[in-house]
């Protein structure tokens, strides 16, 4: 091997070049110290002079415009006039010009307006008195004359439970000329003016110290810097407050000049050594590194491969990318690997049909902490998925999705860590969550985590988790809680924390359900409008009794079922129309709605929609209006013994078999049947609402013979009036 690369090293290892521009930099660094100097006193004038400015004049705006706000505002005016404390239009008037105020002045913390007559606060959170308002101590305290000058710094606080703030208040009178009524105190946010004054300048070079006119620091309180450092100092005509700044770091410039004489010493000095040492040290590199490339040649010579023959410096980059290249590979298999195997090991853990597998076992092929603690499953579904996955993107929705199961992996400290996460399927997301501490609530913690996505995210999630449990062996059992928790999802609504231990995990009845569904169907294929009262009386108590999803699907499928049955009742033309459009989306509505209230709106869009389609139909047809008032007919003369074929024939002067047939074909249901149908819905209410005897009820709805009644009843409802009576009575007295 030639030398080259020593030549190389030799020519690299320059340092008399950059030690005489070192040398020549603190020359000319000393030179320009003086001049830093001044400048710098400059700086912090025009620094301290901005500051002052930008106070002044940022609190003058606040002032003017709070002046003239009590000189022509209309609504503040009336608002002080007002006698009655709860005389919403006005209250609302005043307390939109004290958000306009708010809104237009960012600065602004809180304002509130005082009426002196009754002793009433009004501000952007309440209506309340003087007494119970949580700054009547500053109210009651402050000068009786309205003062127009803002106050020292001063902690406020609305309510008992905020945490106080730190402001500076001004006081003006409302109206300002004349007799005043009350007044407005607009409190400005010592954060707000920290946070302006922050932003010119940097506090690793300078600082900045603006205090009242009784002293007390409103910037930095914990910081006081030696009067010796403060360059500049101004105060304020309007408000009385006094500004000073200067450097951070004021003894530079004198440790510079004491070192001046010595920096120039050690830079011969070091010209003089660095020369010997260039050559003693590039003589001593050169050995091992020529060894180095030796072996590096002798590998590629081994794999067959031919090295670059340019430079020795090319050789070892080459080299390291080779390597680097490998070692990429090798975590990103391994990184990939250790993934599909905690995932598929805790999917055997979670939802496994086998024996449940030793758990010090499992945790150590997937490389986590053997010994089991404490633990909660979790699951958290991202509401309306489909409407987020056409709104983002799936290339943002993965982003979403990394983000969330990156925030749950940081929320682990010193009371819970979280063992495990990951993505069951594309919108739902399930985790294990150790508790280390016995006195940590599992809700406040998942009320954190939840609060951290909303805030950093565009989504909404719900989330359900299991109870606390103590054996690995409960683990498939905690899943099967957290599983039934977000299944009250439905019920409950979107954006939840569902706790197991806080839902009624009890069977419903759910008899109820599917009478009150069928008896809306029925209502719809007779195109009565009741089908719409219906219709809400059934969602109204399935939303009151909070049922879980599976029951609410079990349900409207019954709902559907008997649409679907019906629809051979319908004129042709519907039937396609059904087919074609209706029962499709009924079926899609199940499969992806998230809340009851969700499913309640979008099927009875789908119904309606068809219905009115019935509707139109049916009213093209010449005799719709007729067999309309014959239906209204017999819904109004039930009761009548001798409602029949005939009687109506000679009512509305048609045949009776006309009649018949028209009948069926317009409401699917023979006469025979509908009459039947009306006479025991009425004979039900009546057995429940009543304690008529058997006898008369058959007569109020139009039997002669009681047993007539008793057999039909029978048949309708598989038992008889009186059973039917004690049943409903047992269940009404339970």
């Amino acid at each position: 091997m030639n030398r080259n690369w020593f030549h190389r090293m030799l020519l690299a290892y320059t340092p008399v070049f950059f030690i005489i521009i070192l040398v020549l930099f603190f020359i000319f660094f000393q030179v320009l110290n003086d001049q830093s100097k001044r400048e710098a006193v400059n700086i912090n004038e025009s620094l301290a002079g901005q500051a002052y400015r930008y106070i002044d004049r940022s609190l003058k705006e606040i002032d003017h415009r709070v002046l003239r706000e009590s000189l022509i505002n209309q609504s503040f005016k009336a608002f002080l006039d007002e006698q009655d404390i709860a005389d919403v239009p006005v209250n609302l008037e005043a307390y939109k010009a004290l958000q306009e105020l708010k809104i237009n002045y960012p600065m602004i913390d809180s304002a509130y307006l005082v009426r002196d007559h009754d002793k009433t606060v009004l501000s952007l959170s309440t209506v309340t008195k003087i007494s119970d308002y949580g700054d009547h101590s500053f109210i009651e305290n402050s000068p009786n004359e309205h003062t127009s000058h803002w106050t020292d710094r001063r902690l406020f606080q609305e309510f008992p439970k905020q945490s106080k703030k730190a402001v500076v208040s001004l006081k003006r009178p409302v109206p300002f000329h004349g007799k005043a009524k009350g007044f407005i105190v607009v409190n400005v946010s010592v954060d707000e003016l920290k946070k302006g004054i922050q932003e010119m300048y940097d506090p690793e070079v300078s600082f900045v110290q603006l205090t009242d006119r009784s002293g007390t620091e409103l910037l930095n309180e914990e910081i006081h810097p030696p009067k010796d450092r403060v360059l500049t100092r101004f105060t304020s005509d309007y408000t009385g407050w006094t500004i000073e700044s200067g450097l951070s770091k004021s003894n530079l410039a004198r440790v510079v000049g004491s070192v001046r004489l010595l920096w120039m010493i050690i830079a011969i000095f070091v010209v003089i050594t660095g020369i010997i040492w260039m050559i003693y040290i590039t003589k001593k590199a050169y050995k091992p590194l020529e060894q180095l490339v030796g072996k590096i040649h002798a590998s590629f010579l081994k794999e067959q491969l031919v090295p670059s023959q340019k430079n020795e410096f090319t050789l070892i980059a080459q080299t390291l990318d080779r390597m680097m290249e490998q070692s990429n590979r090798y975590d990103q298999v391994e990184d990939e690997v250790l993934l599909f195997r905690r995932k598929y090991g805790f999917e055997k853990i979670l939802k496994g049909k086998e024996a449940f597998p030793d758990w010090e076992k499992e945790m150590e092929k997937m490389q986590l902490p053997p010994k089991f603690s404490p633990s909660i499953v979790f699951l958290l579904e991202i509401d309306q998925y489909g409407q987020w996955k056409q709104k983002l993107g799936e290339e943002k929705l993965l982003q979403v999705k990394a983000m969330m199961e990156k925030r749950a992996s940081e929320m682990s400290g010193d009371s819970v860590s979280v063992l495990w996460c990951g993505w069951e399927n594309e919108y739902r997301f399930a985790g294990i969550v150790q508790i280390l501490k016995e006195d940590v609530d599992p809700y406040h913690y998942f009320t954190e985590y939840k609060q951290a996505i909303t805030e950093q995210l565009p989504v909404s999630v719900t989330l359900g988790f299991s109870r606390r449990i103590t054996i690995p062996e409960e683990m498939r059992k905690a899943y099967d809680e957290a599983v039934e928790a977000l299944a009250y999802k439905a019920a409950l609504g979107l954006d939840q924390i569902i706790q197991y231990e806080e839902m009624t995990l009890t069977e419903v009845d759910v008899y109820q359900y599917l009478k009150l569904a069928q008896e809306t169907v029925f209502a719809y294929r007779l195109s009565d409008q009741d089908w719409y009262k219906k219709y809400y009386e059934l969602f109204g108590q399935i939303k009151q009794a909070k049922l879980r999803k599976e029951e609410m699907i079990h349900i409207i499928n019954f709902f559907i079922f008997h649409l679907e049955r019906e629809r051979h009742l319908f004129p042709e033309d519907i039937q396609e129309l059904w087919s074609k459009h209706a029962i499709s989306r009924l079926a899609d509505q199940l499969a992806r709605f998230d809340t009851v209230e969700e499913l309640e709106e979008n099927i009875f869009t789908i119904l309606d929609e068809m219905f009115k389609q019935i509707i139109t139909h049916r009213q093209t047809r010449s005799y719709d209006k007729i067999l309309q008032e014959i239906k209204r007919y017999i819904e109004s003369h039930y009761g009548e013994m001798d409602l029949s074929l005939d009687h109506l024939s000679d009512v509305f002067d048609l045949k009776g078999k006309y009649i018949s047939k028209l009948f069926k074909e317009h409401f699917g249901e023979k006469f025979v049947d509908f009459l039947t149908r009306i006479r025991m819905e009425h004979a039900e209410e009546l057995l429940k609402t009543t304690d008529d005897p058997i006898v008369e009820i058959s007569k109020q709805v139009g039997y002669i013979s009681p047993n007539s009644f008793t057999r039909v009843f029978r048949k309708v409802h598989g038992t008889s009036p009186g059973e039917y009576r004690k049943l409903h009575k047992k269940v009404d007295d339970t």
